[in-house]
């Protein structure tokens, strides 16, 4: 398989199953990405071994979106689990937990896989690793939310970031807490972010002019 031929595949397959016909070609093409295939997550809101989880969020995306990378960080968006995997300490809880895997996989990303790929620019690297650090990163329908990635990103790519959120909240278990954040990443992917970006431009007229 080829770089293009794999963004191709990522932007149109109709499902998982359809990306899953060629993981041996994926891997060949990024060996990296071995590590996910079988990887049993142990924890209460995954039916999915983290491959298999990784491709329904690619899955999930809107298919034929302009922008490759976000195709890519939903691929690798966890590659770092197995790196974080730790055991439940509290009372009655018997998921496996991945604490700090986004940052994890961002290095893993950045480390391992990019300097593989000389198909990707400093541009598209950049963005791709602020989808993959960000993709797990608590958010709600307040300004501060806005305020914060927008002195790490445009606007565009936080409301593709919510996009990339939205599709992997979709890949897990639907209990409430994944549903609340299905609702409010749709909410800030949507008009609802666009009125609290008005507000953020808003506010940065107030704060040059005083």
């Amino acid at each position: 398989m080829k770089w293009n031929e794999l963004i191709k595949l990522l932007k149109t397959a109709k499902n998982a199953e359809d990306i899953d016909k060629y993981r041996e070609e994926i891997i060949e093409l990024i060996p990296t990405l071995k590590i996910m295939v079988g990887f049993d997550q142990k924890n209460h809101a995954h039916q999915y071994d983290l491959w298999v989880h990784s491709l329904h969020v690619v899955a999930n995306l809107p298919r034929n979106l302009e922008d490759d990378m976000l195709y890519l960080a939903a691929l690798f968006h966890d590659i770092g689990k197995p790196d974080c995997q730790c055991k439940p300490t509290k009372p009655n809880d018997t998921s496996m937990h991945y604490y700090g895997h986004p940052k994890r996989s961002m290095e893993i990303v950045r480390d391992i896989i990019i300097p593989k790929l000389s198909c990707i620019n400093a541009t598209d690297a950049k963005r791709l690793l602020y989808y993959v650090e960000y993709h797990d990163d608590r958010v709600s329908r307040k300004l501060k939310h806005v305020n914060r990635h927008m002195k790490i990103a445009s606007f565009e790519e936080f409301q593709k970031l919510m996009l990339l959120q939205v599709a992997d909240a979709k890949a897990h278990i639907i209990l409430p807490i994944i549903q609340e954040r299905i609702d409010i990443c749709s909410d800030l992917a949507g008009v609802k972010g666009l009125e609290l970006y008005q507000m953020y431009l808003k506010q940065n007229t107030r704060r040059k002019n005083n």
